[in-house]
């Protein structure tokens, strides 16, 4: 070996082939919170934000499928109120989870400005696992929704 690949400390680790679900539901939630931040520092800077996804369509003349991409839309999980204040849900799927505990779903905020600010916050604790539980409850009734 050379002097320099000798200072790299080398081990024997098998890749996982499986992310823990409670990974899933994190790593689930913060791309959303991501997107919800480029969303908001687009409409400021007077931009659109649309990323781009792939879709599966059947050609209707020779019956191909071909992979188009298309415009992603992305709902907006803040508006403003009567007051003129900025609310904010934060969802997990179609629903909105409630992080306050308290049956109080929505944060309520002085102006925009904020907003990006409590989204960092927010992902910075469901980084850090403190969302765990929620997610795991948003998560079931999520699926309950699908078993009829």
């Amino acid at each position: 070996m050379t002097t320099s690949l000798a200072t790299l400390k080398f081990i024997t680790q098998k890749r996982p082939t499986q992310i823990p679900a409670v990974q899933v539901r994190r790593n689930k939630l913060v791309n959303k919170l991501h997107e919800q931040i480029q969303l908001i520092t687009a409409k400021k800077d007077g931009h659109t934000f649309a990323p781009l996804h792939f879709r599966s369509l059947r050609d209707r003349d020779t019956g191909e499928i071909k992979r188009i991409e298309l415009p992603k839309r992305i709902r907006p999980w803040f508006f403003t109120n009567d007051n003129g204040k900025v609310c904010l849900q934060i969802k997990y799927g179609s629903k909105v989870i409630d992080i306050s505990g308290k049956s109080k779903p929505t944060i309520e905020l002085a102006n925009a400005d904020e907003l990006i600010k409590t989204l960092e916050l927010i992902k910075t604790a469901t980084l850090a696992g403190e969302l765990d539980q929620l997610l795991e409850s948003a998560g079931m009734k999520l699926r309950d929704g699908f078993t009829k």
